[in-house]
């Protein structure tokens, strides 16, 4: 079943198949392109996680007197 663009679960399964993509390259160079890949979906899942973090929670009302 297809993930909604953009949320970190659609980047993290972008990651993993692009690291799955890449156990099977034989190119080093390509192999290390597509793992680069995969760490920049990585980042962007940390970044919709981050962000859905922000947009959930309740913003903080302890008023300290």
């Amino acid at each position: 079943m297809p993930t909604a663009p953009g949320t970190p679960k659609h980047w993290c399964e972008r990651a993993r198949k692009a690291r799955a993509i890449a156990s099977h390259m034989h190119d080093l160079q390509a192999r290390c392109s597509m793992l680069e890949i995969a760490e920049r979906y990585e980042r962007k899942a940390r970044r919709a996680e981050a962000k859905l973090a922000r947009i959930t929670l309740p913003p903080n009302n302890n008023k300290a007197h």
